[in-house]
């Protein structure tokens, strides 16, 4: 199944994935699908994967149900509130059963498979079973988006993985880097989006 209309592409496609716990709870959290190209010419052309890490509610959730959903969207604000917040029931819609995020782009099922177990990781192998283009969107690049996007993916491993407090004040560097640039490229959204990350983190003054 090629996802590349749906938004999915080779190398680390950052999408929000949605899950359900097994007594029917929805989760929401920004994670990347990893797509790597098959060289074998008898299997399938992209191989796709998520590595999840101890402690996340999408990781108890998958192992509960094997199968996530995974929401492409361009909204930086979503991208933010799915990461720090715990959305309520109006932000998702259902589809085939999964809970999806009604405003994104395009919605993908992936049934998971437990490819690697470490003390610091674990690594699903995912077969995508079912798409749904909810539009097609064409978008000049914007840098603002991406700085958002990068500062949340650092603000999520800010308590979570990192502890050395030195480590920790490199990596908040970087999120006012990135603050910098949204505050220079974004538009509305992007700059409401760092205003959340900035309401936890304060970094648009420093």
């Amino acid at each position: 199944m090629d996802l590349k209309e749906a938004g999915i592409d080779e190398g680390i496609s950052e999408v929000i994935v949605t899950t359900k716990s097994a007594s029917g709870k929805l989760n929401a959290a920004p994670i990347g699908i990893i797509t790597t190209t098959s060289e074998d010419k008898d299997k399938d052309k992209n191989n796709h994967f998520v590595k999840l890490y101890e402690g996340s509610k999408t990781l108890s959730n998958l192992m509960e149900t094997n199968k996530l959903m995974a929401n492409v969207t361009d909204d930086a604000v979503l991208f933010v509130k799915a990461a720090f917040d715990n959305l309520n029931e109006t932000y998702f819609s259902f589809f085939s059963g999964l809970p999806a995020l009604t405003e994104a782009n395009s919605w993908i099922i992936f049934q998971s498979v437990l490819a690697e177990e470490c003390s610091e990781f674990y690594l699903f192998q995912l077969t995508p079973i079912a798409v749904k283009i909810n539009r097609k969107e064409v978008k000049a690049i914007n840098r603002g988006l991406n700085a958002v996007i990068e500062a949340t993916i650092l603000a999520t491993r800010y308590d979570v993985v990192i502890e050395d407090e030195r480590e920790k004040e490199e990596l908040k560097k970087l999120m006012v880097h990135y603050a910098g640039i949204v505050k220079k490229c974004g538009g509305r959204r992007e700059k409401e989006a760092m205003g959340i990350l900035d309401e936890n983190f304060l970094l648009l003054d420093e």
